[in-house]
């Protein structure tokens, strides 16, 4: 008989040493990003290139790990565990050193397709032993109240880092790194990694490449289409009418092969629960908030003047709210109480958040201003994390899950977020000329000379920026009450309504009797199955 292994490491590791292993190998692998977002400035200065081709590099990573996500359970009952981590890292490293030394936007943003698809496959070697590990009674909700914040911790930390190691170099130092750091795993992982088998080995078989072709042009050309939309005037240019017909079709494409395969690379069954649908209502609701970084960005490197590690370094100071929203989290799971309350705190931090950026729309702030919007909104985005992708998930069988959740994944990551922030960019420029034009009643060019017309132009546009701004988080406000109000009177699973129906019984006292023997029989068999099953898990 064959002798498998669903550990990670060779019988002679010390324990110990293989958690540590563990946590670095996740921490380093959630650090492995092909775009990033503090120094895309340095990257457009550096390439002579538009700034949306960067973002939709930053988004096709997202796209790479849904895709990856359906084909894990095959890839792991395949290949070792050694043999999917030495080729992912491999091929990593190999792309790092690739982006870090081109000159063309289009192969960086292949590149980071490639590396989310890689990315997960390594991501999930690590998170089945980490969720045994970290709650071995099988909790799902109290294992998210660990794992999340410890990803958005790591991914905060590792931009700021990434950034400031830019800002003392060059923005292509921190990919040269990270493919160095790569071969560095690859050493680790054939000197420690066992050479078994996870399970029996299965072939890879009835994989469906032509629905993964589909699914990575429905969202690459929509991810085109949210990041040039804007910048070429949405369907007024050619491209931007090729990429959202290209979506669309792609879209009907992927949905008519599924219809026909006999095992299907995406399922759209869960879609029809209605804890899915309602999660992915309240994953929108959280793309406004992360949608509107982009504001704050333009207004800390716009107005305030930011440098890019400074405003990196904004990122830190929702540390702190990451953190709590884990220990609220993990108290609120382990003591089974219901999660309504929950997100709406989570919900309710970031509209406190969006109240303060309302008021802070100023031409000078001091630094220290930002300790509590970015505490309150490093605590929803926790929240909201850990307890909504609890919800979606929640009583999912495994296969439909997996076939499914990439596309889940997908929504959450990219389309709520894209969706959002290319819609605010759109607004703010709007806001912006309507603005100029209001303060431009004002101005009166035969009353001043053009070089003092001139010298206010720049505080003409500054004051625009920060109306502009202002509006669009009054806006949010607005939206963010109505999302309060849908949260807390949402049942999330709850029976709130029971119908009592009548029937004319003639019950006699012999009829009576039995019931209530009949009835007493069976709580005391179903407190038998009750007991033998606990005893069995």
């Amino acid at each position: 008989m064959a002798d498998y292994n669903q550990g990670l490491y060779k019988s002679w590791v010390p324990k110990p040493v293989q958690l540590l292993l563990i946590v670095v190998f996740t921490f380093f692998i959630l650090s492995m990003n092909p775009v990033n977002a503090g120094n895309i400035g340095m990257m457009v200065g550096d390439l002579g290139t538009m700034q949306e081709y960067l973002i939709m590099a930053n988004f096709a990573t997202f796209i790479g790990m849904g895709a990856s996500i359906p084909l894990i359970l095959r890839a792991k009952l395949r290949f070792r565990s050694k043999e999917i981590m030495v080729f992912s890292l491999a091929v990593t490293a190999l792309l790092s050193f690739v982006i870090g030394t081109t000159n063309s936007p289009e192969l960086i943003i292949a590149s980071s397709f490639l590396m989310g698809f890689f990315k997960m496959l390594m991501l999930m070697e690590f998170i089945l032993p980490l969720m045994f590990i970290l709650t071995p009674d099988g909790k799902r909700g109290k294992f998210y109240s660990i794992f999340y914040p410890f990803s958005i911790v790591t991914g905060n930390i590792s931009g700021y880092y990434f950034a400031n190691l830019a800002y003392q170099t060059t923005w292509q130092y921190p990919h040269l790194l990270t493919a160095g750091l790569c071969l560095l795993l690859i050493m680790i992982s054939l000197l420690f990694q066992h050479n078994q088998r996870f399970a029996r080995k299965m072939p890879l078989f009835q994989i469906d490449w032509v629905s993964i072709v589909f699914f990575a042009g429905t969202f690459l050309f929509m991810s085109y289409f949210l990041s040039f939309g804007k910048t070429l005037n949405w369907f007024d240019a050619r491209n931007i009418r090729i990429s959202f017909w290209g979506s669309l079709i792609s879209f009907v494409l992927l949905t008519l092969r599924q219809l026909q395969l006999k095992r299907s690379y995406i399922s759209f069954g869960i879609f029809t629960k209605s804890n899915v649908r309602s999660g992915l209502i309240m994953l929108l609701f959280m793309g406004v908030f992360l949608g509107s970084s982009s504001l704050q960005n333009t207004f800390t490197v716009g107005i305030l003047g930011y440098d890019m590690v400074t405003n990196a370094s904004l990122n830190l100071m929702m540390i702190p709210g990451v953190i709590l929203a884990g220990v609220v989290a993990y108290f609120w799971f382990k003591n089974e109480w219901p999660i309504k309350m929950f997100i709406f705190s989570g919900f309710a931090a970031f509209f406190l958040n969006s109240v303060i950026m309302y008021f802070m729309m100023v031409t000078e702030l001091n630094y220290e201003s930002w300790l509590l919007p970015m505490f309150l909104k490093g605590y929803g985005l926790s929240a909201i994390y850990i307890a909504v992708w609890f919800y979606i998930l929640d009583k999912l069988e495994m296969e439909p899950m997996l076939q499914a959740i990439g596309l889940v994944l997908v929504f959450r990551s990219f389309v709520a977020t894209a969706v959002f922030s290319s819609f605010f960019s759109w607004l703010q420029y709007q806001f912006q000329w309507e603005s100029v034009n209001n303060l431009a009643v004002y101005l009166d060019g035969n009353l001043m000379s053009s070089q003092v017309a001139l010298s206010g132009y720049k505080n003409i546009q500054l004051n625009a920026i920060l109306a502009a701004n202002k509006k669009i988080y009054g806006l949010i406000c607005i939206a963010s009450i109505g999302m309060m109000i849908y949260v807390i009177q949402h049942h999330f699973g709850k029976v709130r309504f029971s119908r009592l129906r009548w029937e004319e019984v003639r019950f006699n006292g012999v009829l009576r009797k039995r019931k209530t023997s009949e009835a007493k029989i069976l709580r005391e068999r179903a407190e038998e199955i009750k007991g033998a099953a606990g005893a069995t898990f």
